[in-house]
């Protein structure tokens, strides 16, 4: 088997080196996590999800990509000084969802889970790029439960603009962006803004 093929077999991963420098940036920025959803198959990348759970400021939990930026996106030549080819997302649930491994079953429960991973992944199934002020049409609801059917990417709002980017040893920077769902409405509403 050549080295071509050897890619398109093996998930592309973050060094561990890089690992850390991620799950430190996790626990500075977002807080502390003891649980992870490890991805069991991975096609393409590796993308593990970061739970952390509510706190005593924070009455919501994050929920936080790990392994997206491992591959490098496809961004417009104008656009790369700003260093956008590597990101990781984040979304916001409400204390009261239920994470456990039961309910996750339903897609009542595992639709953002779902929406991460799908998101993480469409860079590469598209050969584009996910970016600030980005919107998402999924097509159709994203569960029976839901009439949310689409999502915008922003600046994480919990956070100030100058934390929102993971600088790597090596220099290199992964950005992290908000996954906000949002109804049909909405995303026309944001479509004719932009």
């Amino acid at each position: 088997m050549n080295s071509s093929n050897k890619e398109n077999v093996f998930p592309k991963i973050y060094t561990k080196e890089e690992i850390n420098s991620i799950e430190k940036y996790i626990q500075q920025h977002f807080g502390k996590f003891e649980n992870v959803f490890h991805e069991i198959i991975s096609p393409d990348i590796h993308v593990d999800i970061c739970i952390v759970p509510p706190c005593k400021n924070r009455d919501f939990y994050i929920l936080v990509t790990m392994g997206m930026g491992a591959h490098r996106m496809s961004v417009p030549n104008n656009l790369s000084k700003y260093n956008l080819e590597r990101a990781e997302l984040v979304i916001a649930l409400p204390k009261s969802w239920s994470l456990n491994q039961d309910d996750l079953q339903n897609e009542k429960w595992y639709w953002p889970i779902r929406l991460l991973k799908d998101l993480a992944r469409l860079p590469i199934t598209n050969d584009t790029w996910l970016g600030f002020g980005h919107t998402i049409d999924n097509g159709e609801y994203f569960s029976n439960d839901t009439k949310l059917c689409s999502a915008i990417l922003t600046e994480i709002q919990c956070l100030k603009e100058e934390y929102t980017k993971c600088t790597l040893l090596n220099g290199e920077e992964v950005n992290f962006y908000q996954v906000i769902p949002l109804y049909g409405n909405e995303l026309d509403m944001v479509q004719i803004c932009y």
